[in-house]
């Protein structure tokens, strides 16, 4: 009888209990309740030469008839305890159930060989929370606010993601505000939250605007996306269209609040996602183009022209994730001409169950003469190699272990000269999901 009312108050919470199904536990509890007593009521077959059994009369005794009315009491009564917790259930809207709150937090200790100020030791990454308010099948939203201790012990508050979509139909779906730069493959897989990506650390090119990262990781606009079936496979696609950015203190600002130079920025990507004997496989292009202003004595103006494309391969044991990039930036605001640089990764993971480990390597190139890198902090040629380990220690928390060597080129053909550098680091990292 209890399994019968638990799986009654289940479909209450769905809104779906109606008077029929409690009648139907009454009846049920009713009948249980009454089989000891009508257990003397036997119907007996008679066989062939066989003694005949007269059916014998029901008698009820006082003690069953005391029992009776006392467990008919106790039905009557869990009966409206029932009626009342399935009204108040059927009188709440999904609204006051209130916000879901998800989110991901990391910590981990780290090292390296490098003579600089770097921190080391053990230190305290990021928690990011997600929020995803529910207004329908067609209006939609994701809010992304982000803490992080930065390099000097300071925690910094971003909001990284604040974007309100319409989705028209299962092959499109429209955004506005901030939101991850659909460029490649990384920047939208694998956002804030440390415990979704196979890694600690991202391709250091590909890293966030604040960590490092030379590429507009963010953007503040219009984005359009969408699939489209191509028999059993399917074709994606990204355009987008946005606030350029600007270079202030070394480092790229997304302008969130206006666009500055009033040029924006444009992209696509383009993909194709494999099925049958290649399930698991995508292939994709991209580009982006808009201008770039810095704050240098006598600004520059940078035309950005990106094209490229990434590989991906993703199945219950392997990962291969490549992604290539092709600068072709135009000096607009001196005589320099056309700069041509290049960027790009490849990662490698194979899973054991719970246990993953991987290897990385990228690699940049990048043209000194070219404003746009020259007047970064982190837009200097550099070669990476990784080699990692994670291990799941359940499908919300996972331990990484990751050693990296890293080697900058010396250039002086530009306005900012850079010096080379080489070092070795280790970073152990402990990640949850909530």
């Amino acid at each position: 009888m209890l399994d019968t009312i638990n799986m009654d108050m289940k479909q209450t919470r769905q809104g779906k209990v109606s008077g029929s199904w409690r009648a139907m536990i009454v009846g049920v509890a009713g009948l249980l309740i009454a089989a000891p007593v009508y257990a003397k009521i036997i119907d007996v077959p008679v066989a062939k030469d066989a003694p005949v059994y007269v059916k014998e009369v029901p008698v009820y005794s006082k003690t069953d008839t005391d029992q009776m009315k006392a467990m008919e009491s106790k039905l009557e009564a869990m009966q409206d305890e029932l009626t009342q917790l399935t009204s108040g259930m059927a009188s709440r809207s999904n609204s006051a159930n209130g916000l879901p709150l998800h989110g991901f937090m990391d910590v981990g200790f780290a090292n390296n060989s490098r003579a600089s100020t770097d921190p080391r030791g053990f230190f305290v990454g990021a928690l990011s929370f997600y929020l995803a308010p529910h207004f329908g099948d067609k209006v939609k939203a994701l809010v992304e606010p982000n803490f992080e201790v930065t390099p000097t012990g300071a925690v910094a508050t971003d909001l990284e993601r604040l974007q309100i979509g319409y989705t028209f139909n299962d092959n499109a779906t429209a955004w506005a505000g901030r939101f991850h730069t659909p460029y490649g493959y990384w920047n939208t897989a694998f956002h804030h939250g440390a415990q979704i990506q196979t890694s600690v650390l991202r391709p250091r090119f590909l890293d966030f605007e604040d960590k490092g990262g030379i590429l507009p990781a963010h953007m503040v606009g219009l984005w359009g996306e969408g699939k489209f079936k191509a028999g059993d496979s399917r074709l994606t696609y990204d355009v987008f269209a946005g606030n350029g950015p600007q270079i202030a203190g070394g480092v790229l600002d997304i302008n969130q609040a206006g666009d500055n130079n009033h040029q924006a920025m444009v992209g696509f990507n383009l993909g194709y996602e494999f099925s049958g004997s290649l399930d698991g496989l995508r292939l994709a292009v991209h580009a982006l183009r808009g201008d770039v202003d810095d704050d240098a004595v006598l600004p520059n103006k940078t035309q950005l022209n990106i094209v490229g494309g990434s590989a991906v391969y993703l199945s219950d044991t392997w990962e291969v994730m490549g992604e290539y990039y092709r600068f072709n930036d135009k000096d607009q605001s001196g005589g320099t001409g056309t700069h041509k640089s290049w960027a790009d990764y490849l990662q490698i993971g194979r899973s054991f169950n719970n246990l993953t480990p991987y290897v990385r390597v990228e690699r940049t190139v990048l043209d000194q003469q070219d404003n746009y890198f020259n007047m970064q902090d982190s837009g200097q040629s550099y070669a990476r190699q990784a080699l990692g380990l994670r291990y799941n220690l359940n499908q919300k928390a996972a331990l990484k272990f990751e050693l990296l060597n890293s080697s900058f080129k010396a250039d002086s053909t530009g306005a900012t000269p850079r010096t080379a550098l080489g070092y070795r680091s280790l970073f152990v990292q402990y990640a949850i999901g909530f």
